[in-house]
């Protein structure tokens, strides 16, 4: 007693915990509650619930009378009795319960909330084998109770079935003995019996033989027994022996025991420990039997669980992705992580029936095959049975009885056994699925050979799934090419419409502007020709003048058509430099001072002197451009206000990536802003966006009263995007114009030389 002792105190801190699911999925007992009150029956099954070594099957009654109808019923296992109820008392009701059944065993737990030691002498004496105070009542000792009730009762009725069976007859006692010996062979199961204050142990002849030891070997000790456990099992083993004698509970435990040949055994102990009133522990009597079976039995629904998860991942997976390639990957590597095997494979065939290792799952000590191509005839002979659903399977292949070069064949890739099961296409022959065992023979079991053939149905159904989504991506595909196609011939049907009428728009425009001045040309000439002024030479100055006026009109039309083409064609050519602002418009001031002079306007200039990164020639076609159009619609005595300023605000929204690189993108960009104000007669808001646009003017009339021919805001409008730039109006009608050009700006540093910012 005191070793085991020694051994709770060194393992009571251990956490182990005792697996007590078996017994308490075997064992059940029916309990009859004879209890007025429905919250204390209410907590009695709750208190029962929470054993977890038995399941408990409850009859419930509220008086002595049911109740007793209810025991010839049912027979349960035990009665929780309450003393006080309805119709009786509990003492009543054990007297009537007597009479009843006509022995002494009495399954019942009498409860009271009285602390009365004669009530409880009483009901012991009546056939009551436990006695509870409900104000201590507690889930442990109402188990204890109960199970002690029971195994009392059980006990009484051994006792008295013993001395009735000595009184009738000795020898029907040795034939029973001889039953039961037989009877604990036969299902081997052995018998113990331990003094706890001696430290003997006694075994049966069927303990011994469970244990691998010869009839009467056992010594018994504890130590030897201690010996034949596992040393994985010893801890555990001890610790749930020591918590039964601790906690007055029963004992069910599970552990390897190893024979003396070494093969390892699973064995369950049941057991019970019995105590001195002083709570001393006398001794602790149990069975052992053999579990190899259960053991065998759950390893298998363990394994069919695993087959079904396996399936049921691969299933999910096949839902969730189309990559068919990961879905192989995840198959080899979990087929060999579940049958425990050395290589596992994809094999798929080409067309002449070779074919290549496509996919591959192997342990650290085995060389992989992965892209590996093999030809192997055996498998070609099989090609039909394959197409037919046939699995081969080869424990040994030195005992497959095969050809000596497959054998051969077969050792070039470290393989010992095989299982190797198809996989169809339809009905197509597509590859197999192949698991290797290298280091040894292995036996394939039927339940390895179904899980590895459902998941080649399911590599059957990615692979189908796989193939139409390819098909699908095709159609795809040459959907969008075909709608793209489609897109840019309309896209070009709509271009080649737009030029088309851009064409006709512009023959249209410029027919009308040419035939204007060449038919006052025509005219012109023609009374010329024919002699009709020959005698008014006045009338024929004048109309000489005419001639010469349109002539020159055609001539500037035609330039700026020419010039207007040339810009768009060179959109990007341009030859700038560093140019002073205020210079550029003095020049194209001085152009324009014989138009402004005839026209009585005045030009007003607010521009200070600063460098600007520009091409000079186009900036000042602009400058001419702008105020040729600000001169001529100015009031006489009117004044054209120019004005330029700087705006730090960066901006480089306008620039390509080219720009910035030439410059530098380090440099930081400025904008430069110009503005040019008449004080004619304005723009009407509708046509402030098309006078930009080619030969569009806010009067028909204009071109010919003014001079104009409709291009030159378009040239401007190009020359300011060539610079990334931006030109507009604003105007009221009959309060003047104001137009604005905006040009993005490198800020010249003055560490850097404009031959630098030239190149």
């Amino acid at each position: 007693m005191s070793t085991i002792l020694q051994q709770a105190q060194r393992y009571r801190n251990m956490d182990t915990t005792l697996d007590r699911k078996g017994s308490a999925e075997e064992r059940s007992r029916t309990i009859l509650i004879v209890e007025d009150s429905l919250s204390y029956r209410k907590l009695l099954r709750e208190y029962l619930s929470q054993d977890n070594r038995y399941t408990y099957q409850i009859l419930e009654t509220e008086t002595g009378a049911e109740g007793l109808k209810q025991y010839r019923i049912a027979q349960p296992d035990a009665i929780l009795l309450d003393y006080l109820l309805p119709d009786m008392n509990g003492l009543e009701f054990l007297h009537a319960l007597q009479q009843q059944i006509k022995k002494p065993d009495l399954p019942v737990v009498l409860m009271t909330r009285y602390e009365d030691e004669n009530l409880e002498t009483q009901a012991i004496e009546s056939g009551a084998q436990q006695y509870l105070n409900k104000s201590e009542l507690t889930t442990e000792n109402l188990r204890l109770s109960l199970h002690n009730a029971i195994k009392q009762g059980e006990l009484l009725r051994q006792v008295a079935t013993l001395k009735l069976e000595n009184k009738q007859h000795l020898k029907v006692l040795h034939q029973q003995e001889e039953q039961l010996r037989l009877a604990l062979a036969s299902a081997q199961m052995g018998i113990w019996d331990w003094d706890l204050f001696t430290g003997q142990v006694h075994w049966n002849q069927e303990h011994e033989e469970l244990f691998d030891l010869a009839p009467g070997s056992f010594d018994g000790s504890y130590e030897t027994f201690d010996r034949c456990i596992h040393p994985e099992d010893r801890a555990s083993a001890h610790n749930a022996v020591v918590q039964a004698i601790e906690n007055q509970a029963i004992l069910c435990h599970q552990f390897r025991i190893v024979w003396a040949d070494g093969s390892v055994h699973w064995i369950e102990t049941r057991g019970e420990a019995y105590f001195k009133d002083s709570g001393e522990p006398l001794r602790m009597l149990g069975t052992v039997v053999n579990i190899e079976d259960r053991q065998q039995s759950e390893q298998i629904l363990q394994n069919q669980l695993e087959q079904q998860r396996l399936v049921m991942d691969m299933t999910q997976r096949i839902r969730q992705s189309l990559d068919l390639q990961e879905i192989l990957q995840t198959t080899v590597d979990e087929v060999r992580q579940f049958l425990q095997t050395d290589r596992v494979i994809v094999y798929k065939f080409s067309p002449d029936w070779m074919g290549t290792v496509i996919v591959e799952s192997v342990g650290a000590d085995w060389k992989s095959i992965v892209n590996t191509e093999i030809h192997d005839t055996c498998v070609e002979s099989y090609i039909g049975h394959f197409q037919q659903g046939l699995v081969t399977v080869k424990s040994d292949i030195y005992n497959a009885g095969i050809d000596d070069w497959h054998v051969q064949m077969l050792e070039s890739f470290q393989i010992r056994a095989n299982l190797v099961v198809p996989i169809l296409k339809g009905d197509e022959l597509w590859g197999l699925l192949i698991s290797h065992h290298c280091s040894a023979p292995r036996p394939w079991l039927t339940s390895e050979i179904d899980l590895v053939k459902q998941l080649a149905i399911q590599l059957s159904i990615a692979i189908q799934q796989a193939d139409l989504f390819a098909q699908a991506q095709i159609e795809l595909t040459q959907r969008k090419q075909a709608e793209m196609t489609l897109q840019l011939l309309n896209a070009e049907l709509e271009q080649r419409q737009a030029v088309e009428k851009l064409k006709d728009e512009f023959i249209g425009i410029v027919s009308h502007e040419l035939r204007t001045p060449l038919t006052s040309m025509q005219g012109s000439l023609g009374l010329l020709a024919m002699g009709v002024m020959d005698d008014e030479p006045k009338e024929m100055k004048r109309m000489i003048g005419i001639a010469a006026i349109e002539t020159e009109r055609l001539v500037r039309m035609v330039d700026d058509i020419l010039d207007l083409e040339k810009l768009e064609a060179d959109s990007h050519i341009l030859e700038q430099e560093w140019c002073d602002a205020s210079s550029l418009l003095q020049i194209a001031i001085e152009v324009m001072s014989s138009s402004a002079e005839a026209a009585r306007v005045s030009v007003d200039l607010d521009c200070p002197s600063m460098e600007i990164w520009v091409a000079p020639d186009r900036i000042i076609q602009v400058f001419i451009n702008l105020l040729s159009n600000a001169i001529k619609f100015s009031p006489p005595n009117g004044i054209v206000s120019i004005e330029m300023k700087v705006i730090d605000d960066p901006i480089v929204d306008n620039l390509d990536r080219s720009e910035l690189v030439r410059f530098g993108s380090t440099i930081p960009f400025q904008q430069i802003h110009f503005t040019v104000r008449d004080r004619g007669r304005g723009i009407p808001a509708d046509k402030l966006e098309t006078i930009f646009h080619r030969f569009q003017q806010v009067d028909a009339s204009d071109s010919r009263d003014k001079g104009g021919t409709g291009l030159g805001l378009a040239i401007c409008k190009s020359i300011a995007e060539q610079h990334y730039g931006r030109i507009w109006v604003e105007s009221l009608w009959g309060q003047g114009s104001t137009f604005f050009l905006t040009l993005p700006q490198p800020m010249k540093e003055s560490s850097l030389d404009e031959g630098t910012l030239e190149e």
